[in-house]
This record gives C-alpha cells, structure tokens and sequence, in this order.
C-alpha cells in the first residue's frame, strides 16, 4: 500500500515538472529577439509599401484624367458664357443687355459668336431701345457680319439720329456697296448749310465706299461758301480720294481764293496732293512764296496753310520741297516744327536721318523730339517702347517759344 502511493506521487511529480518546463519554453519562445526582429519589421514595412502604392496610383490617376478635367471646365465656361449673353439680351435691365453686345468679344467660339450676332441683328431693327440698336449695328460693323447687311442699311432710315450715324459707320466697315445708292439718296435731303454729324458720316461712309456718284455734286457744294465749313471740309476729302485731275481747278479756285477760310483752302491743296496732280505744284509753289513774303506776325496765322502746302508738294515729289522742310525745321514756332517732322519721315536720305537724331535730341519741345524719336522707330533705326518724354516739363520752354 505505502508503495503503491509512493509510485503515484512519484508520478505525479514528475508530470508536474514537465509541464513546467513545457511552459517555461512556450514563454522564452515568446519573448525572443530574433522573433521580434524577423515579424514586427516585416509587418511595418508592408503597411508603409501599401500606403506609398496607394499615393503614387492617385497621384497617376489625378495626372491621366487632368488634361481631361480642364477641357471640359473650359468649354463648360464658354457654353456658360454664351448662355449668359443670350439671356440677358433677352431678359436683362437696357443697361446690362448693352454690356452683353460687348461682351460678344470675349467669344472665341465661332458657332456661338455667329448666334449672338443673329441676335444683336434682331435687336438692330426692332429694338425700342434707341441705345440699343445703335450698340447692336455697331457691333455688326464692328464684328463685320455681312447677314447683318440688311440691318444696317434699314439703320440708315432709323428715326434716331445716333442710329443713323452708327449704320454709316457700319457701311464703311463692311464696305457695304449695295448702301450706296441709299446713301446718296439720304445725302441730298440733307441742309448742307447745317453741321450736321449724320451728314458728315454719310460723306464719310460713300468716301470709304469709293463711291464716284457724288463728284459732281460734292464739287459744286465744296464750293457754296453757303453751306457749312464742316461739311465742305469733308467734301473736299472725299474729292481727294474718289476724284480725279477733272477737279484740279475747281481745288485751284478754293486754294487761292484768300477771301476763303484757311482751312477750306488747305483741304484744297490736300487734296490736291492726294490726288497726284503734278500740275498743280507751279500754283502750290506761288501760294508758299507769298506766304514768305509776309511779315513775321502774318506768317503765323498762316502757318498751317504752309505746311499742308508743302505736305502736299512732298506727296507730288518735288525735291524743292526738301528747302521748305528745313526752313520749317528752323522755325521758332514748334507746331511748325513738328508738322515738319512729320512730313520729314517720309524722306529716307542720310541728311533726314541726321536731322531727326538731332531733334530727337536738341530740339526744346518735347513734342518735336517726340515726334522725331516715332519717326527713326518707324524707320527700324532705333528701338521700339522708349518712354515719350514728358511735356509736363517742357511748359517753360513750350512757353517761351510762343
């Protein structure tokens, strides 16, 4: 009996130091280096690799659909801007559907521009609005939109004045022949012995026209010291471009008359020039040796007469012309000084060279210099974007020249 019981607590003795020791290894397993180097690292490298995956597949995915993204943004606020102009043509306060016709600008789709300008059409000839359809016919001038021809000639009848006058202009953009006959029609209604702006655009538009239907009306009214001085002024430019040698002494009549004003009379003999008479330099040349004669007071109240003279004798190419240059650019008088310049450009021999360089430098009013510096830039002589002097600081010198 005794030795059966000690067998079982021999037993169980030893079961019990054998699980302790099964435990005891468990638990040194559990806590060795080489466990926590090989597992915790491998674990953090791996989460740090995703999170590194995952930045760069956005970051590609972001750069792939970017160009993608912007296109569409950018039609989206052209389509939206359209939109935009449209409804407030329709719907807007008379001041904002005035801005949207200038906003037509800001279109750079073909398809949308060309609807709002069948719009800005519509409004041209049926608008209430007097501000509106003279904005409308000028942006079709403007725009030069040929379908809306129809209303602009339709302006020329409109019963505001404005309106009138924005559809001549818009005639001579569009360089609208089938205006012209309308145009003369409208012209001789018109009371020549009144400044009239509407009359003076419709002689502008026929001039742009090159309408020669007028010449011998506009010869026989340039001439009626009845009708107004504006309107024989822009007769007369219109003679210069449209007519021909025929109107040389009907000009030769008003450029020596000094009963006539100074300025209708230098009108003349611009046109003259611009129309390359070559017989009218002996009578141009006569007109300036009288003007020298005079006293030195006289002269400058002549002084503009002068110098359309001696524009008009460049343009005829008389090389004497180039004496009567350099005694205008001698001149105390600085309007006459710069009217000199101006003609002087024209000229490309190394004297005028040397000659605008000089008042480009010298000259005491900063308008002259100015005007020599634009001229040796037109010339590709020196560089282009210098400042213009200030003639803010040229008041002394301006001052005692006169």
């Amino acid at each position: 009996m005794k030795r059966s019981l000690s067998v079982f607590f021999t037993v169980i003795l030893l079961w019990t130091i054998a699980n302790s020791q099964e435990n005891k290894s468990a638990m040194d397993a559990n806590k060795s280096p080489n466990k926590k180097e090989e597992t915790l690292p491998a674990k953090e490298k791996s989460t740090e690799t995703q999170k590194d995956d995952k930045k760069q597949i956005e970051r590609a995915d972001k750069t792939e659909t970017q160009s993608e993204k912007d296109k569409p943004k950018d039609e989206s606020q052209e389509t939206k801007k359209f939109k935009n102009i449209m409804q407030t043509l329709d719907y807007g306060i008379q001041k904002d559907r005035k801005a949207a016709i200038g906003m037509i600008n800001d279109i750079k789709n073909e398809s949308y521009k060309r609807e709002i300008l069948l719009k800005i059409t519509s409004i041209a000839t049926s608008d209430s609005d007097i501000e509106m359809r003279k904005s409308a016919i000028t942006a079709i001038g403007d725009n030069k939109f040929s379908d809306g021809a129809s209303a602009i000639i339709a302006g020329l009848e409109d019963e505001a004045s404005d309106v009138k006058i924005a559809a001549c202009y818009a005639v001579g953009k569009l360089k609208l022949q089938e205006a012209k006959d309308k145009l003369v029609e409208v012209l001789k209604k018109q009371d020549l012995s009144q400044s009239s702006n509407f009359t003076d655009a419709i002689i502008i538009a026929l001039t742009e026209l090159e309408a020669k239907d007028i010449l011998e009306f506009a010869a026989t009214e340039a001439k009626n010291q009845k009708n107004s001085k504006m309107i024989r002024e822009r007769l007369l430019l219109y003679i210069g471009k449209c007519g021909s040698a025929e109107q040389f002494n009907m000009l030769t009549e008003i450029y020596k008359d000094d009963e006539e004003e100074m300025s209708i009379r230098s009108y003349a003999v611009k046109s003259m020039g611009r129309l390359k008479i070559k017989e009218a330099i002996p009578v141009i040349k006569e007109v300036v040796k009288e003007i020298d004669s005079y006293s030195f007071n006289k002269r400058k109240r002549y002084y503009d007469l002068y110098m359309q003279s001696v524009t008009a004798l460049v343009e005829l190419g008389d090389e004497s012309s180039v004496s009567l240059l350099m005694n205008s650019l001698r001149s105390d008088n600085s309007d006459v000084r710069y009217k000199a310049i101006l003609l002087i450009k024209d000229f490309n021999d190394e004297r005028t060279i040397d000659i605008l360089k000089y008042k480009m430098k010298n000259d005491p009013s900063a308008k002259v210099r100015n005007a020599a510096r634009k001229s040796l830039e037109e010339k590709g002589l020196i560089e282009k974007g210098a400042e213009k002097e200030s003639e803010v600081n040229d008041e002394k010198s301006e001052s005692a020249e006169q």
